[in-house]
């Protein structure tokens, strides 16, 4: 039921977690505020894919490169650029199979997303 209703409010699935005796969850929100998105200094390529991650989940580069209409090299650059801001992890190496997803960010109601 929680990740039924995480998702239909478009938040992301809550992690579950057992540590020795205890069950724990930890529930996420979208740290991507426009006003995070904008510090960032992010292109509109950047914006336009960060969109279509949170939608579908997960990104490829084969995908980045469509979605925005760029060459390999530039899709290269601009995914490494977003790994770097820690904006998106990358899950793979190289090759088939690679692929990007958000980063999710630990925050407590005391801190900032700086």
């Amino acid at each position: 039921m929680m990740i039924r209703e995480s998702l239909a409010h478009a938040l992301p699935e809550p992690d579950f977690v057992q540590r020795g005796g205890e069950f724990t969850t930890a529930l996420w929100r979208d740290w991507l505020t426009a006003e995070v998105v904008t510090r960032l200094q992010l292109n509109d390529r950047q914006r336009l894919a960060i969109d279509f991650i949170k939608t579908h989940g997960q990104m490829t580069n084969s995908e980045y490169q469509e979605t925005v209409s760029v060459s390999r090299a530039t899709a290269s650059r601009d995914l490494d650029e977003l790994v770097t801001k820690g904006v998106w992890e990358k899950v793979g190496t190289t090759g088939r199979g690679t692929h990007y997803v958000l980063a999710k960010k630990r925050i407590t109601n005391a801190s900032n997303t700086s």
